[in-house]
């Protein structure tokens, strides 16, 4: 079986989640092969980039085939971006087909513009294609994503949801809006994003007298750190015994400031910036709860690290109920900082109430490798078949 994953975004600018899959398939002996059209802005620190700017090469990388491009993406241009984006990705895959053959399917990532992208590339050589959706803003469970839909791109969406052979969200609580797309009847089926549950894996944690909480996600205002820091700040005003670390990039600027100089007890916060997969995994063993204040999930990778290798959670509504339950939560509503703020002062006196290792062991029936591929492989062989 040949597989061509077609991502909207690659690494370095994210996609991590697509490599994961791919090297979970292929360890199944599936050949899996990367279209990646990355596209990078005109800031100087992407320069390194610019020299592969005009054309396609193969590159080795994770043990997997990447197909690479690099495409200059011109800042307030979004349509011509994307259009731009489209066809140089229809031209990749024709030469890429001309270097390793003609995929049995197409598995795109994202809709915007992956997803359209294959559907073009199906129109033309009829080759049948999935479509992962990643997207946060599919959640539709507050105003932020409400608003992040453009109406100009509603036909991109109809065409390439319509058109696939099924539809995969990573998780059930995008499903209804997906679904709102469709003119013509397609499968859906959630499949979770897979996780190295083994590298992700239960550890004891040290007893202190300190509550340790832990978050792993950047500074963008779908992640909620305006609702989480305030919250956390006046907790710490009732409970001196609360730190947490915050690991992430985009910790600076106008915006950060603005929420951090209102702080009053800033000793209680540790900053570290952007990890490692080792270096998350160790701040998750060193912690004591986990906790995400996000407006707009799809599922939260960083979630389910938290729960592979055992916290208890604090999150909002956002996050898919399969992941957090009564046995491994306290879940808040979106937008809430009292909320917050009281789920943080009850976790601290509760978490060791909380069964680390069943919260590990039950995860791994959600997003393990076994899990995934098992789940995924029976799709492709309907799609094939």
């Amino acid at each position: 079986m040949h597989i061509l994953e077609l991502p909207s975004w690659y690494i370095p600018h994210g996609g991590q989640f697509v490599r994961n899959q791919a090297q979970a398939l292929k360890e199944k002996g599936l050949t899996v092969n990367i279209l990646a059209n990355v596209e990078i802005g005109l800031t100087s620190d992407r320069l390194k980039y610019f020299t592969n700017s005009f054309r396609s090469f193969v590159s080795e990388e994770d043990d997997l085939t990447i197909f690479r491009h690099y495409l200059r993406k011109y800042p307030k241009f979004s349509k011509i971006n994307a259009r731009r984006w489209i066809k140089s990705s229809v031209k990749l895959f024709e030469k890429y087909q001309k270097i390793f053959g003609k995929p049995d399917i197409i598995h795109a990532h994202s809709t915007i513009w992956g997803g359209y992208a294959a559907y073009l590339i199906k129109e033309k050589y009829n080759i049948p294609y999935i479509i992962t959706e990643h997207h946060s803003i599919m959640s539709y469970l507050c105003e932020h994503s409400r608003m992040s839909f453009e109406s100009w791109q509603t036909p991109y969406y109809e065409k390439a949801f319509s058109n696939a052979s099924h539809i995969v969200p990573v998780s059930a609580i995008i499903q209804p809006k997906i679904e709102t797309f469709l003119t013509q009847k397609v499968p859906v089926t959630p499949i979770s994003n897979v996780l190295d549950t083994e590298y992700y894996c239960y550890k004891e944690r040290k007893k202190s007298e300190i509550v340790k909480f832990v978050a792993t996600n950047g500074f963008y205002f779908q992640k909620g750190y305006d609702i989480l820091i305030p919250a956390f700040d006046k907790a710490c005003d009732i409970n001196s015994n609360l730190e947490i670390c915050i690991a992430g990039e985009n910790f600076y600027g106008k915006e950060f400031l603005k929420i951090w100089n209102k702080v009053k007890h800033n000793d209680r916060f540790r900053f570290v910036g952007e990890l490692t997969a080792e270096g998350v995994r160790n701040e998750l063993w060193n912690a004591n709860v986990f906790i995400i204040p996000s407006r707009a999930e799809s599922q939260s990778v960083a979630t389910l690290e938290a729960l592979s290798t055992g916290l208890p959670v604090i999150a909002t509504t956002t996050i898919p109920k399969i992941m957090v339950t009564d046995e491994n939560s306290i879940v808040v509503p979106v937008e809430d900082a009292e909320a917050m703020t009281e789920a943080i002062l009850k976790m601290s006196q509760e978490f060791s109430n909380y069964n680390g290792k069943a919260i590990s062991e039950n995860i791994k029936t959600i997003c393990s490798k076994e899990t995934f591929t098992k789940a995924i492989i029976e799709i492709y062989t309907q799609v094939i078949n």
